[in-house]
């Protein structure tokens, strides 16, 4: 009896044994399918233009999962023609845009009730261009010239400083109102022609034109760039999904430019398959050299010098008539929470 008491008892203690293992491994696939039927929470994100690669690291973003992550699912929309991101926003149809520095200050002016959250890109992507023909390789080489120019934007404002500061008399330069169409340098309606930096060159160089590129930082005049804008509705009642759009935002920044260029440029023709992938890599190559922080300890901050001289420019050369209240212009604080957080390792 106590030998059949003893093998009773040791069976026993492989049954349990075993079920243990068992039950531990039921219960965790219980947690992992609650963890995936979590439902993620609608968010959007209306970019200052059509989707191309200087957008790149919101798709890294979207495509490796930093959103989701945090509990997001966002949806990117174009901004182009017709759209307005800034009313958008304002409106509350949707939760975040993309702007430049002059658009805020423009809004505050004007009471539209946005501010700026977190800096995107670090500096203006504006250059001016000409036709390698021509030889016109600096601004003194726009005397004598005709030179497009684009009154009541942060090309015009540019242009302005960039002339003032070289002390170059623009009496001596045809200045034509142009539209933004590179066509007007090609059929050389204009010797010179304001645009962006990062992607006309290679627009041209796809259509068989070579160009000079005049960049005005280069020369001094270093206004701000782009940033992520919301409602001050939506700063008080979304603050956390900010938070969280703004980690997943900013981790894409800081890894889109370890990826290898044709993996990111991949991920950006996913929704937008129109693009030249050729173009395309050298547009982003050109966008993370020039546009994005490059030190993940500063990635999204904006600093008071640099719209104290964006507000400053804006209103000399006419964007603005006064400069509003910078204190309602922006704020550090999602980002300041962030980086302390060590949120973005």
């Amino acid at each position: 009896m106590k030998r059949i008491k003893i093998s009773i008892n040791f069976l026993l203690f492989l049954i349990i044994l075993t079920c243990v293992p068992i039950f531990y491994n039921c219960n965790s696939g219980g947690e992992t399918r609650h963890q995936d039927q979590i439902k993620l929470e609608p968010f959007t994100l209306n970019l200052k233009w059509l989707i191309y690669s200087s957008f790149s690291s919101h798709f890294v973003a979207l495509e490796k999962g930093y959103f989701k992550n945090e509990g997001l699912d966002v949806k990117i929309l174009p901004g182009g023609p017709g759209v307005d991101p800034i009313k958008l926003v304002a409106t509350d149809a949707v939760d975040v845009g993309l702007a430049g520095y002059e658009q805020i200050l423009i809004a505050r002016e004007k009471g539209i009730p946005i501010i700026a959250i977190g800096e995107d890109y670090v500096r203006s992507g504006v250059g001016f261009f000409s036709l390698k023909s021509s030889n016109i390789k600096n601004p003194q080489d726009f005397i004598g010239k005709k030179v497009g120019i684009l009154p009541g934007s942060d090309k015009y404002t540019l242009y302005c400083a960039m002339m003032s500061k070289l002390n170059i008399d623009r009496k001596k330069i045809t200045e034509i109102p142009s539209s933004a169409d590179l066509v007007l340098l090609f059929s050389r309606t204009v010797d010179v022609f304001p645009g962006f930096l990062v992607n006309q060159p290679f627009v041209a160089e796809e259509k068989g034109f070579q160009l000079n590129i005049i960049d005005p930082f280069d020369y001094g005049i270093r206004p701000g760039g782009n940033v992520y804008f919301t409602s001050e509705k939506t700063f008080k009642t979304k603050r956390a999904q900010l938070k969280a759009f703004l980690i997943g935002a900013l981790k894409g920044i800081i890894e889109a430019p370890k990826l290898p260029d044709e993996e990111v440029v991949n991920m950006v023709l996913k929704y937008n398959d129109k693009l030249n992938k050729n173009a395309e890599i050298k547009i982003w190559r050109a966008t993370k050299k020039l546009l994005l922080e490059k030190d993940p300890n500063k990635v999204g901050l904006m600093y008071e010098s640099k719209w104290n001289y964006t507000a400053n420019m804006s209103k000399e050369y006419g964007l603005i008539n006064r400069i509003p209240d910078l204190k309602s212009c922006y704020t550090n604080t999602i980002v300041q929470e962030i980086l302390s957080e060590d949120k973005l390792k």
